[in-house]
């Protein structure tokens, strides 16, 4: 397997980048709040103009996109030093090859480009082994929101983590 690559998504990327999206719904339902039957009903034109406002990346195995990732920066005036992390995901066969770090380093000096000084994101309580990879990203945990999410009856405590660009 060859060394990650990562690079910013776009339109022509749709295709790749809706089918790596789907998997992840379907292999972490509960890591997510968009469910698989709510990203299935996005048209691909739409996938793809999304893409192209150059704020997702993709990361790249033996040329095949094994991860995705999305920088939401935070529009007001007085918030755009700011930005969320959204649709992290990286498939199982990647995870522990460096991938996951690669696509977070490559969405952080994206947001330092723009002029994001702190990312932040909302991770499952029990999603301990994302809570992990992202504190050895730099996150910290600075809050929580229980009852962020309620699936088949079950209410998910978020955490609530950021890191600090500069």
């Amino acid at each position: 397997m060859t060394e990650p690559s990562v690079r910013r998504l776009t339109g022509a990327d749709a295709a790749d980048w809706q089918r790596l999206r789907l998997e992840a719904l379907s292999t972490y339902p509960e890591a997510f709040l968009t469910t698989h039957d709510e990203a299935a009903a996005v048209p691909l034109d739409t996938v793809a103009e999304r893409l192209d406002t150059g704020h997702s990346f993709g990361v790249f195995q033996d040329a095949a996109l094994v991860g995705i990732g999305s920088l939401i920066p935070l529009a007001k005036a007085q918030t755009k030093h700011r930005a969320e992390i959204g649709a992290f995901f990286v498939q199982s066969a990647a995870q522990g090859s460096g991938a996951a770090a690669a696509l977070m380093d490559a969405i952080a000096k994206g947001a330092g480009h723009i002029g994001v000084r702190q990312l932040e994101l909302y991770v499952a309580a029990s999603n301990t082994r994302a809570i992990a990879f992202y504190t050895r990203a730099g996150f910290r945990e600075v809050g929580q929101i229980p009852n962020a999410t309620l699936s088949n009856g079950h209410a998910e405590t978020d955490l609530i983590m950021l890191r600090e660009l500069t």
